[in-house]
């Protein structure tokens, strides 16, 4: 089959039919050399992958992060006036009763004048078990401005732990 038969018009639009796409791909694949039947077979395999398993980090569970509260006990600025650093003291509670671990947060820096400046997300590394407290001290959580004078943090998911 021709690929003026393939690309056939009707009407102005274009409207291959499936056989038309089996035989193209055949051809492509087994007509064509070694190396672009190769590539042709990697670029399908990790679009299939990538729209398989998707390029967005797993979720964390619901239920669990709605039974979790986190509580900046302390902060201050860490850096050269180039490369600045808030440093935190995060206090996790564990009201669930399985150890949760990755525990991420959502921060906010804002001006003195409560203008928003810089935002992020930090997962502190570390494992709360059931129904305790843990504090994480000295969690370096990004890069911001130095005219940071506010910090807004919140949770944003957990996972849970390895000892369940």
């Amino acid at each position: 089959m021709s690929l003026a038969a393939i690309y056939s018009t009707q009407l102005g639009r274009y409207q291959p039919s499936i056989n038309a796409w089996k035989k193209a791909w055949r051809k492509a694949l087994f007509g064509g050399s070694l190396l672009c039947s190769l590539l042709l077979l990697l670029a399908s395999f990790l679009t299939f992958s990538v729209t398989v398993t998707g390029c967005t980090p797993e979720l964390g569970d619901a239920t669990l992060t709605q039974n979790t509260r986190i509580e900046l006990v302390d902060w201050h600025i860490s850096g050269l006036w180039v490369i600045n650093c808030p440093v935190c003291w995060i206090r996790v509670a564990n009201y669930n009763n399985v150890p949760i671990k990755d525990v991420t947060i959502k921060y906010q820096t804002f001006d003195f004048d409560s203008k928003p400046l810089d935002q992020g997300s930090y997962t502190i590394d570390g494992e709360v078990g059931p129904g305790q407290v843990k504090n994480f001290i000295e969690q370096y959580v990004g890069i911001v401005q130095v005219e940071s004078d506010k910090l807004k943090v919140e949770l944003s998911t957990v996972h849970l732990g390895d000892g369940h």
